[in-house]
């Protein structure tokens, strides 16, 4: 008997591994975390940016200089260069071209010691939404503690990150913020103009919603549904129970 259960198995296996094909899988669409942003941009100086300029055979001319904002900077023995508009490279490139004409070795670095024309928008539902200078290696994580963090109707879950590439197309990519915090989430490095958006939260609408109605179409509501009476000008009930 054993054997002819163990026969009746095998055969049973058999056949459904013999019937007509299974229909292939539809291909799944990417989840909204898989959309690719755009490669980063090339960083361009700006006004207020805090410039380092250094001469390597003449170490007295270095300098920290801000772009001015008629986007000109000063520079020891040659003037007025204009910076705004310009990548760090094509700047120094200008200088050492000015200052061959003055120096024998008119070596020269360029270095952006703060970019603070350079922006990041923190936006939703945070405590301090606006605009913030974008700083070295800065991150999401960064970004929404310097708006002073999610506020209570924030999905943290599902923030977006959107950035706009050299073509001007925009992209995005959502960041789960608790997975950050536990150690295991993409805590995404950040370019300039990138805007990290934190959405409100389907129990936030609720709770808006509640404080809306009671606070503007209907404060009277809030204290008959508290089973509190309502009285008008003349000492008459309005609402009451």
């Amino acid at each position: 008997m054993r054997t002819m259960i163990v026969t009746l198995a095998a055969c049973l296996i058999l056949a459904s591994g013999c019937g007509s094909p299974k229909p292939a899988l539809e291909p799944v669409a990417p989840a909204a975390e898989e959309i690719r942003l755009p490669e980063r941009m090339p960083y361009v100086l700006g006004v207020g940016d805090k410039l380092e300029v250094r001469f390597p055979y003449y170490p007295g001319y270095n300098i920290f200089v801000v772009v001015r904002s008629d986007g000109m900077v000063s520079i020891p023995i040659v003037g007025e260069v204009k910076a705004e508009g310009m990548r760090p490279m094509e700047l120094q490139n200008l200088i050492k071209a000015r200052y061959a004409e003055v120096v024998t070795q008119p070596e020269v670095a360029v270095m952006v010691a703060e970019p603070s024309s350079q922006l990041v928008f923190v936006f939703g539902e945070v405590r301090l939404p606006s605009s913030y200078p974008l700083r070295s290696q800065m991150t999401v994580l960064d970004a929404i503690a310097g708006a002073g963090g999610v506020t209570y109707l924030g999905k943290k879950d599902s923030i977006v990150l959107i950035r706009q590439s050299a073509d001007g197309t925009f992209g995005g990519t959502k960041v789960n913020l608790d997975d950050i915090l536990k150690g295991h989430g993409r805590n995404l490095p950040l370019m300039a103009r990138d805007v990290v958006y934190v959405p409100i939260s389907s129990i936030g609408r609720v709770d808006l919603f509640v404080e809306h109605f009671f606070t503007n179409l209907s404060p009277a509501w809030y204290f008959y549904i508290a089973g509190r009476d309502v009285l008008n000008p003349e000492g008459r009930f309005i609402l009451g129970r």
